[in-house]
C-alpha cells in the first residue's frame, strides 16, 4: 500500500487535486519567501495552504513578489505534464496578466 501511494503518479495526482481546488475556489496567493531547495520559493494561501514553486525561467519568482505587492493573485488552472511534473498557472490585473510556475511539492509553515 505505502508503495502505491508513495508512487511518483499518485503523489502527482493528489497534489494536482489539491491545487485544481484552489483554482475552482480562487484562493488568493498571500506570500511568497525563500524556500530550502535552490532556486525555488514557498507560495502561501489565503487558505493556509503552501507549495514549494520554481519559475519557468530566471526572475519568474521576482515578478511575482512584484505583483503580490500590488494587487491579488489568483491561481487560475493547474496541469500534470507526461513526466509528472505540476504547473500552476496563476493570474493578476483582471486576468490581464499570467504566469505559470512548476510546483516542487506541497510545503508546511516553519
Amino acid at each position: 500500500m505505502f508503495a502505491r501511494v508513495s508512487s511518483t503518479n499518485e503523489l502527482a495526482s493528489r497534489l494536482s487535486w489539491r491545487l485544481r481546488l484552489l483554482a475552482q475556489r480562487a484562493v488568493p496567493a498571500r506570500s511568497l519567501e525563500p524556500a530550502p531547495v535552490p532556486r525555488a520559493a514557498r507560495l502561501r494561501f489565503a487558505d493556509g495552504t503552501t507549495v514549494v514553486v520554481r519559475g519557468a525561467v530566471p526572475g519568474d519568482l521576482g515578478v511575482l513578489a512584484m505583483a503580490m505587492q500590488h494587487c491579488s493573485v489568483r491561481p487560475t488552472t493547474c496541469s500534470t505534464t507526461s513526466d509528472g511534473s505540476t504547473n500552476l498557472a496563476l493570474a493578476w490585473a483582471g486576468g490581464h496578466r499570467r504566469l505559470s510556475l512548476q510546483v516542487v511539492g506541497l510545503d508546511q509553515p516553519d
